[in-house]
């Protein structure tokens, strides 16, 4: 049996080395990856890349065809990560210092800038041939994607300096912040594998769908998970008084002492103590935000399988298990 994962990490310590030199920024785009000197990989699912290899084969596509796409989705992802550390002041990722924490925020926005370019030059390399057209159709889904994921990740930012945030603009945000990206990773997907232009925009539809349903059940770790599922604090996001699903969800429901208690702590303070996060929890709670985040990620799961039929698409259901059995909390 092909070992997906294993290509994919093969493909990108080849495609880091190939642009490996003697300035510092190689070593801190090795350290985020969590290479040691045996070049081994230390944390990261890779959930985006193997994703788009799923549909590769769900369309019928060599897997040797899209793994330069899928390093170029793993690339762009990663930069992200660097600089949304920085945004967010996060020292720590999966029990490691972030770049910024240890090498400096400048050096964390550099690193994060060329590992963006590192993304679009794996996916020029084109190891495997594909036709011009195709990959001037692929480039532009991965140009979109970063657009839209730095629009969603504005978004996110600004939310944080608002009182109140509807489900609607939310919803607005992490169909960039989020789903921009796995989106790309169905469309790129479905591209290599030389799909007609209605099935790869399906695809692109089921991969936003996805996306949705992973950032609430993010979400729902962000505030109920434990810290060694996570590896941040539990609570962490509401200490830090991020707008996701439960908070917005909460603070549209009808006048009550547990909205007021959510809506006071989301007020002008920029972090909040530990008792006023297990007071938001416990409001949260008693609203039954976190029925409501299972009820939204289940939805968007149905609405990913009705598109999945009306378009003919991922016909074996073999995305669904892997999105199913693979979202967790990853990054």
């Amino acid at each position: 049996m092909y070992d997906r994962v294993e290509a994919i990490e093969a493909h990108l310590a080849r495609a880091i080395e190939r642009h490996g030199g003697t300035s510092p920024v190689y070593e801190m785009i090795c350290y985020h990856f969590g290479y040691d000197e045996a070049g081994a990989v230390r944390w990261g699912k890779r959930l985006r890349p193997r994703l788009l290899l799923q549909v590769v084969q769900a369309e019928g596509g060599r897997i040797e065809d899209a793994l330069d796409a899928g390093v170029a989705i793993e690339l762009l992802h990663n930069y992200s990560l660097v600089h949304d550390d920085i945004e967010d002041g996060d020292a720590m990722r999966h029990g490691r210092a972030t770049v910024w924490s240890r090498f400096g925020v400048p050096h964390g926005i550099n690193a994060g800038d060329a590992m963006c370019g590192m993304s679009y030059l794996a996916l020029l390399h084109n190891e495997a041939g594909l036709p011009p057209e195709r990959m001037v159709a692929m480039l532009r889904v991965l140009h979109e994607a970063n657009l839209k994921m730095c629009e969603g990740q504005g978004l996110d930012m600004h939310f944080e300096r608002l009182p109140n945030v509807s489900l609607t603009r939310y919803y607005e945000m992490i169909a960039g912040k989020t789903g921009a990206l796995f989106a790309a990773s169905c469309e790129l997907g479905a591209l290599a594998a030389g799909a007609a232009q209605p099935r790869v925009a399906a695809w692109a539809a089921l991969g936003r769908a996805y996306g949705r349903a992973f950032q609430i059940r993010d979400d729902v770790l962000g505030i109920w998970g434990a810290s060694e599922v996570t590896g941040k604090p539990s609570g962490a996001d509401v200490e830090r008084r991020k707008w996701s699903f439960p908070i917005a969800w909460a603070l549209e429901q009808r006048p009550s002492t547990d909205r007021e208690i959510i809506a006071r702590a989301y007020g002008p303070a920029l972090r909040l103590d530990r008792n006023e996060v297990v007071e938001v929890i416990g409001a949260l709670d008693r609203l039954g935000a976190r029925e409501a985040a299972d009820e939204a990620h289940d939805g968007a799961l149905e609405e990913a399988a009705r598109i999945a039929a009306q378009a003919r698409i991922d016909a074996a259901g073999s995305v669904r298990e892997f999105f199913q059995e693979g979202a967790r909390r990853v990054a």
